[in-house]
């Protein structure tokens, strides 16, 4: 059965044993785990060992502070008689009999050993595929409508009062030309003068009091 042995700082070593059938093994602080570690460096679900042809493999598991194989964060690390791995700051190692060796060089092994670093690289969209992305879904969208012009409240207004001005005074000149008509063809008829010759306001400034009809007739 491989052997795995935990070795958390300041403490004794603990080993763990498991059959070759077994397919994933759990490490972490939680409860939950195949193998719980208490200490502080290691996550609740920190890594997985994980049954491949020829052997196992040991897998991080998005942990805090990672596996590391020497000086190197690892995302897989390929399971060998004799590996050391640091699981944060516990050391991990495993072993394996004659027996289980010679059983494992019977499979076909692949391996599969990547670095946290590589495995980060190939996850990561190149940025020309992001940029295009963003341009297909900018595109797809609808452009919201122009806001609508804002005008100012004092220019509001003084074009108000300059309109209601203007049609004061539109309607005074059509008032008074309207009377000025009457009076000036009433008055002409009395007077016996063209209407080009007198008008209301001048009438009005030369103190011209209007003709009667009684002044008419007599």
């Amino acid at each position: 059965m491989p052997r795995v042995s935990i070795t958390i700082p300041g403490e004794n070593s603990q080993p763990y044993r498991f059959g070759l059938d077994k397919e994933t093994i759990t490490l972490g602080r939680g409860s939950e785990n195949d193998i719980v570690i208490d200490c502080p460096s290691v996550s609740s679900k920190h890594c997985i060992i994980e049954r491949i042809s020829g052997g196992y493999i040991l897998r991080d598991n998005q942990s805090t502070n990672g596996l590391r194989l020497g000086d190197e964060y690892m995302h897989i690390v390929d399971l060998t008689n004799e590996s050391k791995i640091r699981v944060g700051d516990v050391r991990f190692e495993y072993e394996l009999s004659t027996d289980e060796l010679d059983e494992l060089d019977e499979e076909q092994y692949t391996p599969k050993q990547e670095t946290l670093e590589d495995y980060e690289k190939r996850h990561s969209k190149p940025e020309n595929e992001t940029l295009k992305r963003k341009m297909v879904v900018s595109s797809a969208q609808p452009k919201p409508p122009l806001p609508a012009p804002q005008i100012l409240a004092s220019s509001t207004q003084g074009s108000g009062f300059l309109y209601g001005l203007s049609l004061t005074i539109c309607g005074c000149l059509a008032l008074y030309a309207g009377l000025n008509l009457s009076y000036t063809t009433h008055q002409s008829n009395l007077r016996g003068r063209a209407k080009g010759e007198f008008t209301l306001l001048s009438d009005i400034n030369e103190g011209r009091p209007p003709a009667s009809e009684e002044v008419q007739e007599k």
